[in-house]
């Protein structure tokens, strides 16, 4: 019996210790707040590009294995974004085209779908809600793919 638990304990150990791999869903530390991430690249064992999710690809940046505490359970709350992700939007925002809470339409699959934009993020880019759907559905788009309503 004794045997046994101690290769249950071992089998636990080294499933909870599995490294992370390119595409896996993880929280990632970012400006003192865990951020739901996709990993792009591995850089061996210790170090991952990560693409913060619902962010632009500019804020895109490699991590210590330190900074990722765990992968994804789908119903974590994004908390606000940092500070000087904020910082950047509200100067872009400044000069864009679409403001927060212009309704638009935007082009997906060759088509054109009415949504609203809910978030600047950056120079002519807009985080989108499209009508009818819910926040799963947002999406970050360039100017390219809106049009005034």
């Amino acid at each position: 019996m004794r045997a046994y638990l101690i290769a249950w304990v071992f089998a636990l150990l080294v499933a909870c210790s599995r490294g992370y791999r390119v595409g896996d869903e993880v929280m990632v530390e970012w400006e003192g707040k865990d951020y739901p991430a996709v990993i792009l690249e591995a850089d061996g064992a210790t170090k991952f590009k990560v693409h913060f999710i619902g962010f632009d690809d500019v804020w895109d940046e490699s991590v210590p294995k330190s900074r990722i505490k765990g992968k994804r359970t789908g119903n974590e709350v994004q908390p606000e974004p940092p500070p000087k992700v904020r910082q950047k939007a509200m100067e872009a925002a400044q000069s864009n085209t679409f403001r927060v809470g212009d309704h638009v339409r935007v082009e997906w699959k060759d088509r054109l779908y009415p949504a609203q934009i809910v978030d600047v993020v950056g120079k002519e880019r807009y985080k989108v809600r499209y009508e009818g759907y819910g926040s799963e559905w947002d999406e970050i788009v360039g100017l390219n793919r809106v049009q005034p309503k």
